[in-house]
């Protein structure tokens, strides 16, 4: 990387040099440089890789058999009820028919006739034109009060209400009457059992369990240390740089 700076630099720098002054185009050098090329740098790396994987294996340990009795049931216990029905007496029972109740009764009220004279007008004084003596003058007249007969309906006894008590009415009634409850009675039946000898695990199937550890080994292989370079190298021309 060195190196390509330095001919980046002096390529760059020789291209002014020249721009700048085209009279020393043939002029003295004073420094010389070469292109250089160096190949790759290989070496080798030791690596470790995986041979075989851990895995586990099983040791299978067979199951222990024997025998043992037990009581099965051939038929379940069961249960059924007894019944016995109620029973019922005829008897009789005063019963109401209609029950007391109240009435309200009412009487119109007693009316009678009178007679009697009633002032219709009032007595008193009104003006009015009169021609007296072959002449018309306005005078004041007495009125006398004016009355009149008229009868009317006088009450002679009120409008009276009244209650009336109307007692009940009884009679007699057939009724069935519980002398005795139904009555249940739940009897039991035991099962029915039979004793078999059956086969039976003592101890179940085993599975031990062996690790085995993964196996790893090294192996070597040629890998690049560093790639090929190209740069300049400064060489030194007698006579010249």
């Amino acid at each position: 990387m060195l190196l390509k700076r330095l001919m980046t630099f002096l390529t760059a720098a020789s291209s002014l040099l020249l721009a700048g002054q085209p009279s020393f185009a043939g002029g003295r050098a004073t420094a010389c440089y070469e292109p250089v090329e160096e190949p790759a740098v290989w070496g080798t790396a030791a690596e470790t890789v995986l041979v075989r994987p851990a895995s586990v294996t099983y040791e299978i340990i067979p199951a222990r058999y024997g025998y043992q009795t037990r009581e099965l049931i051939v038929e379940p216990a069961r249960t059924f009820d007894e019944i016995t029905p109620a029973r019922y007496q005829t008897v009789e029972r005063p019963v109401v028919l209609e029950p007391q109740r109240l009435v309200t009764r009412t009487t119109p009220p007693v009316y009678r006739t009178v007679t009697e004279t009633v002032m219709v007008a009032p007595a008193g004084e009104r003006w009015e034109w009169r021609v007296i003596g072959g002449k018309r003058v306005y005078c004041r007249v007495v009125v006398p009060a004016r009355y009149a007969t008229q009868t009317r309906q006088v009450v002679v006894t009120p409008e009276r209400t009244y209650t009336d008590v109307i007692p009940p009415r009884y009679g007699v009634e057939h009724v069935q009457v519980l002398v005795q409850a139904k009555q249940v009675r739940t009897r039991l039946i035991p099962p029915v059992t039979r004793t078999v000898t059956e086969r039976v695990v003592v101890e179940p199937e085993q599975r031990i369990a062996h690790p085995l550890p993964a196996e790893y080994e090294t192996r070597y292989r040629r890998v690049k240390v560093q790639d090929e370079r190209q740069g300049w190298r400064q060489v030194h021309l007698r006579g010249s740089c």
